[in-house]
């Protein structure tokens, strides 16, 4: 009997064998499967057709239909691999402050594909595309340099810094799910059906942008970038506000580019001014000329420390056509090269016709490099960064430096003061376009606004008894008012959470 059993089982596992593997039967059933096998489920999510010309792919949000489960979140967390404490989709919150209608609507955002990214047009590397055909907007993120300029530009914050690859990355539409008749991962994570994909056309988008509309209470006009994103069934009755509206958060600090833009503006400043001793008195001094110098390739440096991938630096240029960073980027570095030509110049004691040339256009290229960098920020939508502004900080900081290493270092006492008062005024809370910069600075902010504008009035103080002592001081006085230039930056953001 045990050997006909034994015989049977053996039988059994060659009987088996013949068969299909558990592996091959799966792959034979689901190339069966004509269609993603949960389309049933989200297929009236996501349109049946391609966008046609003048069309594209956008986001349609129920406000009402989202109970802020942030399985959206999971999901796309999930499918893209995203580091810890890295999202490409957040959840927000919207409270009615109406006494008659009360309410509170949770909302989820991701990148709204603009019609205009921002992203792209002050990327200086050309690491943004917007699909012609989809109108999809993605990050290539084998060119992107981590420079972090579009998180500025980018009025919703979309582009997120991932410290550990160096680059920024952004949600795509789960493009290539949507290619293949998938839907993308946060739609078909949904369990309420929020969130769906529609075609829209481009006119509709102009016209919503045109009219200064906004995608929500608390952002910014959408004429800025003409987001696709369509939220549905807000209360508007309930005049709503974001949750956040009140939290007092200091933006990120840059520190390499707080030592980046001080410097090459301390640079700029040395330069031209001795130029213009050259041009009036016939007399540069060369020492001052030198540190103008040195501090000038410091804070050239010092940029590079603020990359994420400083090896895809020279990728910068490529975008000069349309982003001022790339510009600034491109100008310094000429910059660089005609200031080391002037020193050279000076100290071989060259003909006064190649002195004079070469200073002329060290000074007239620094000059313009400065421009760029107030262009750099002026053209993003943070109001406290707006071009009236950023343009007397930063060339108050060239001319107090500048001015208080030459003769007539008395005249410094103008920009110092200059410098001082506008840190002093949005302090107060003077400045209609900075009062979010002012709560900060009187708030989390004010140890720092208390020794920046403390180090500022010694070095005016110093300026008559000791020139040099008086430009030190007030160097690092500039260096701290560049933190709080950024660090108190007004961020345009979508509503948040309380607890954010």
């Amino acid at each position: 009997m045990n050997s006909i059993t034994k015989d049977t089982f053996v039988n059994e596992l060659l009987s088996e064998q013949q068969n299909l593997t558990a592996v091959e039967r799966f792959s034979q059933k689901y190339d069966d499967v004509s269609k993603p096998l949960l389309s049933k489920f989200y297929s009236d999510l996501i349109p049946l057709s391609k966008p046609k010309t003048n069309e594209q792919y956008s986001f349609q949000i129920d406000l009402d239909a989202c109970s802020g489960c942030k399985s959206c979140v999971s999901a796309c967390h999930s499918l893209n691999g995203l580091d810890d404490g890295e999202s490409w989709r957040d959840v927000g919150a919207l409270f009615g402050t109406g006494k008659v209608n009360p309410m509170q609507q949770t909302v989820t955002t991701a990148c709204h594909h603009c019609l205009e990214p921002s992203c792209s047009d002050g990327c200086p590397t050309l690491a943004y595309e917007k699909d012609s055909m989809t109108g999809i907007v993605r990050h290539l993120d084998d060119q992107c340099m981590g420079c972090r300029y579009c998180e500025m530009k980018c009025p919703y914050e979309v582009p997120k810094y991932n410290k550990t690859l160096g680059i920024v990355r952004k949600c795509d539409m789960c493009h290539t799910r949507l290619e293949a008749g998938e839907a993308p991962a946060c739609v078909q994570a949904c369990p309420n059906e929020a969130i769906q994909i529609r075609i829209v056309k481009n006119e509709s988008i102009l016209k919503k942008s045109n009219i200064n509309d906004k995608l929500l209470p608390g952002t910014i006009s959408s004429n800025y970038t003409k987001p696709s994103t369509k939220y549905l069934n807000l209360k508007n009755d309930s005049n709503p506000k974001p949750a956040d509206i009140g939290n007092l958060k200091p933006a990120a600090a840059h520190s390499p580019l707080v030592l980046m833009l001080t410097l090459t503006q301390a640079g700029v400043g040395v330069s031209v001014i001795e130029f213009l001793s050259w041009i009036t008195q016939g007399h540069i001094n060369k020492h001052f000329l030198t540190l103008g110098t040195i501090l000038t390739f410091l804070g050239l440096f010092s940029s590079f420390l603020h990359l994420g991938k400083p090896s895809k630096a020279w990728r910068a240029f490529l975008g000069w056509r349309k982003s001022w960073l790339s510009r600034e980027i491109l100008i310094f570095g000429l910059w660089s090269f005609l200031s080391l030509l002037f020193l050279s110049f000076v100290f071989l004691d060259a003909p006064k016709k190649w002195i004079t040339i070469s200073g002329f256009l060290s000074s007239l290229l620094g000059t313009i490099g400065l421009l760029s960098s107030v262009m750099v920020y002026a053209d993003t939508p943070r109001s406290s960064w707006n071009f009236r502004l950023t343009f007397i900080r930063f060339f108050s900081t060239a001319l107090g430096i500048g001015i208080a290493f030459s003769n007539w270092f008395l005249l410094a006492l103008i920009p110092m003061t200059i410098s001082l008062g506008i840190d002093l005024v949005i302090m107060l809370g003077k400045n209609s376009n900075c009062l979010h910069s002012g709560f900060l600075m009187r708030g989390p902010l004010k140890k720092l606004s208390f020794m920046r504008i403390t180090m500022a009035v010694l070095a005016i103080m110093l300026l008559i008894y000791s020139p040099i002592a008086s430009v030190i001081v007030f160097i690092f006085s500039e260096i701290l008012g560049r933190s709080l230039f950024f660090r108190s930056a007004d961020e345009p953001k979508m509503p948040g959470l309380i607890n954010h």
